[in-house]
């Protein structure tokens, strides 16, 4: 049984862009299998890859502009997505979720990682999700526990 981490991120102060902590908040009041941990929170960049130590299973849960019908969700494999080439940072500190996950893949670190997509509908400062994002999070929780259970 692979250890796995859910991590939800994004921003509570960025309505639907707090999607992945509000998701993480829901399956807290879940039973799910001791090989499951939660974490959530504004975590991006360089910061996000020290919680993947121990799991060989990482799902990561985020709106993203997938240029797709708001409250559309999208359950992708890391190969799935197109990498970064980091011809645009400078540094370290400004890294986003792409090029912290593409550094992950080039450590050869191991992870299986799946990405959950959410089309948000609005990320004006508001501290809810909107209305249509928030009926969408029991088919999100489907999505997840699906990966949860390929994974037990």
């Amino acid at each position: 049984m692979k250890k796995t981490l859910i991590v939800g991120i994004g921003s509570i102060l960025r309505a639907d862009d707090g999607v992945g902590a509000r998701i993480i908040d829901e399956l807290k009041k879940d039973s799910l299998p001791k090989n499951v941990e939660l974490h959530a929170g504004d975590i991006s960049g360089l910061d996000l890859l020290k919680y993947f130590h121990g799991f060989k299973s990482i799902v990561i849960i985020d709106a993203a502009n997938m240029n797709l019908e708001p409250g559309s969700v999208k359950v992708f494999n890391f190969s799935e997505i197109k990498k970064s080439n980091f011809n645009d940072k400078f540094s370290t500190h400004g890294i986003a979720l792409l090029e912290t996950l593409t550094l992950a893949e080039k450590l050869d670190l191991g992870y299986d990682i799946k990405i959950v997509g959410i089309q948000p509908f609005c990320t004006d400062f508001n501290l809810k999700l909107s209305t249509l994002i928030e009926s969408k999070i029991p088919a999100i929780i489907g999505a997840i526990k699906k990966i949860i259970l390929k994974n037990a």
